[in-house]
């Protein structure tokens, strides 16, 4: 299995999210941990500084879903400049390029996003392989064989990408187009999103309005909300892979979340939610990450101990990122 070493502490272009969290900023680093559903000794081992990540419940048969809690010794908000500087992105060397899309977005917004490899588009097909709708599918194969095919494929990508982040911005999770995996089977990205917001207990409990514009963007809002919107090339074992992704804000006091929803996936997984809140303490942050994987590799027949295999795979690599950018913000 093979999964995007992701993370917040060391995304340089994510989203500082400052909420309005009255009740939330009120809890204590204790009370937040035990919100989360941390036992009393994982809680000891997070204020004495250790990684603690831990497996929470899938909420489908493709989901992974692991928490992971520690300190940083800044505060939270030296450590959102760092973020926001783009200091802490040295430490993903995953992530070749990105660029930002604003307002309703134009081709001219992805120029600089290169199709590596144009023959996995030109030759794309129904299934788990690379993730595209029929439409997308019949695009890209309709320009397979003519004179520059290859400059052709990279233009249709930057078209493609255009389409599905307009339609997100009109709709929401609702506008995000199905994958097509063959024989009429789909898979839906944006039900698998909805499921993944569903799960925020804590914030669904302490912060409802919030956790509604998750669930119902962009029809629900909530005064002060800022938005970005990024495209992202990741390098996953030599892979190219193609991602948009959304983050929103709004201002408040000293605790911070930071949210990012990957609302396309190329390839490797289908879409992913992370959401890391930055309490301050006395010993500096204390950061509790929430990340939510949909990947159809842990689906099917022993999908249950594959998701158990996935999610520590995926929590080794996530916390090892985690901890490489902690000796970064901490310099």
């Amino acid at each position: 299995m093979r999964y995007c070493r992701v993370g917040f502490g060391v995304i340089a272009i994510v989203a500082i999210i400052c909420l309005p969290l009255s009740v939330l900023a009120q809890l204590t680093a204790d009370e937040v941990l035990s919100e989360m559903g941390w036992s009393g000794e994982e809680k000891k081992k997070i204020l004495a500084g250790e990684f603690v990540t831990g497996q929470r419940k899938a909420v489908s048969d493709r989901d992974l879903a692991i928490s992971i809690g520690f300190l940083v010794k800044v505060s939270p908000d030296d450590l959102a400049k760092e973020l926001l500087a783009g200091k802490l992105m040295k430490a993903n060397d995953q992530i070749k390029t990105h660029g930002t899309i604003s307002g309703d977005g134009s081709l001219k917004d992805l120029e600089p996003l290169k199709l590596a490899k144009a023959d996995d588009y030109l030759n794309a097909k129904p299934g788990s392989d690379i993730n595209l709708d029929a439409d997308e599918i019949a695009a890209f194969k309709a320009l397979k064989g003519k004179p520059n095919a290859t400059q052709a494929a990279e233009k249709e990508l930057h078209k493609m990408f255009l389409d599905r982040y307009q339609a997100y911005r009109k709709s929401g999770l609702t506008g995000i187009s199905p994958y097509d995996r063959g024989k009429g089977k789909k898979t839906d990205p944006g039900k698998d999103l909805q499921l993944d917001t569903d799960a925020a207990k804590v914030l669904k409990k302490h912060v409802p309005a919030f956790q509604k514009v998750m669930v119902d963007y962009p029809k629900a809002t909530i005064d002060g909300l800022d938005e970005q919107f990024f495209w992202i090339l990741y390098d996953i074992d030599g892979k190219p892979n193609y991602v948009l992704a959304h983050h929103f804000s709004a201002p408040s006091g000293d605790t911070r979340l930071v949210v990012n929803r990957q609302f396309y996936v190329a390839n490797t997984y289908n879409v992913m939610q992370e959401v890391a809140g930055f309490f301050p303490v006395k010993e500096g942050t204390l950061v509790v990450y929430v990340n939510h994987l949909s990947t159809d590799q842990v689906a099917g027949f022993g999908g249950s101990t594959k998701r158990k295999i996935g999610g520590k795979v995926m929590a080794k690599k996530i916390k090892a990122l985690f901890e490489k950018s902690r000796k970064v913000a901490e310099q």
